[in-house]
């Protein structure tokens, strides 16, 4: 890249602490360990001419995103996608560059995050530029193994590597997930399902979420692979058939987990209703059975003349025994008519 090229760079025109949102930026060479770059050394690390580079931002900066803007190596329509506000999983290839957006956990300092997160990346043969919004867990990953070492030979290495690190994450939930719903699915049968609806709701919730992201992304990569102007579009280094398959695998797992779990909260559900009911029953039959002892008593607490037995001797124990005998004679008559009082 000549001087004049290198002057419309936009890392020449600021101190190194004025690139702002840049994480970290790594030059990758075939026979060398990675090599961390300062900001300083972004724009003669972009001039040389072997290895590649990796440049990582936090696309929350508003300088980082000023930054990518105003960066006229990549295609306005690239640009655009750092700057979009919508995030639906894609993959384009425009002037030899390929730009998308894929998916990733989110990185939580306290162990691994159920929420879901974007990476925006554009590639090509010499760069990769990626950024996201939250800290995301496989490109955290790869950070660290880039750090003890870890030599990716070509930029798409990167993406494929990424990629990769989120399918095994998902093949991880997949396995913690068949867990909650076989330890689930023994207390349904032992008759303890109230306890397990929380556990089902969230099962599905997560099933739900990841089975939209690994049917988007195999999606995006299977079209990739299909596309037929396959012989115009830049290389990529990326085994698409490979990752499409691998994704398609775990998706039709989860797809799997999500029947199951929809059947467990089903038969859940039907037992929950079941325990209602019998409540409902024998809040009923109780209800029945007192009616005609409250009858009795209603009738002789009335404040009028002629009330019997009120001379009458043991007159309140004529009263219990005419409501008793009420409930017993009722209670006779649903028997008779073959209403069940089981509860």
């Amino acid at each position: 890249m000549d001087s004049i090229q290198q002057q419309r760079l936009p890392g020449t025109d600021f101190v190194p602490a004025a690139i702002a949102g840049l994480i970290w930026a790594y030059r990758f060479r075939e026979g060398y360990a990675p090599e961390p770059i300062e900001a300083r050394d972004v724009p003669s690390a972009l001039a040389a001419e072997d290895g590649w580079l990796w440049l990582h931002f936090s696309l929350t900066d508003r300088l980082a995103r000023d930054w990518i803007a105003a960066f006229e190596d990549l295609p306005d329509t690239v640009r655009a996608q750092f700057l979009a506000t919508d995030e639906p999983v894609v993959l384009h290839t425009i002037d030899d560059v390929i730009f998308g957006i894929i998916t990733d956990f989110h990185s939580e300092l306290g162990g691994e995050s159920d929420h879901l997160g974007r990476l925006r990346f554009a590639l090509s043969e010499r760069l990769v530029i990626s950024g996201r919004r939250h800290p995301l867990r496989s490109v955290e990953e790869i950070h660290r193994a880039v750090q003890k070492g870890l030599n990716l030979p070509a930029a798409g290495r990167l993406i494929e590597t990424i990629i990769d690190r989120f399918c095994d994450s998902v093949a991880r939930r997949v396995a913690g997930m068949t867990d909650e719903l076989d330890t689930a699915e023994e207390r349904v049968v032992e008759d303890i399902a109230a306890t397990e609806r929380v556990r089902l709701i969230e099962v599905r919730r997560m099933t739900v979420r990841v089975h939209r992201q690994l049917f988007s992304l195999s999606h995006v990569l299977r079209n990739w692979e299909d596309r037929p102007d396959e012989a115009d579009k830049p290389l990529m280094h990326i085994a698409t058939e490979r990752l499409a398959d691998r994704l398609q695998s775990l998706d039709h797992d989860v797809i799997t987990l999500q029947e199951r779990a929809k059947l467990l909260q089903d038969e859940v559900g039907a037992r929950l209703a079941e325990e209602t009911n019998r409540s409902l029953r024998a809040l009923s039959i109780l209800t029945a059975l007192l009616l005609p002892g409250s009858l009795v008593a209603g009738i002789f607490g009335m404040n009028t003349k002629d009330l019997p037995l009120l001379d009458v001797e043991n007159g309140f124990w004529f009263a219990v025994i005419i409501g008793a005998g009420a409930t017993a004679l009722f209670y006779w008559l649903l028997k008779r008519v073959g209403a069940g009082l089981r509860i």
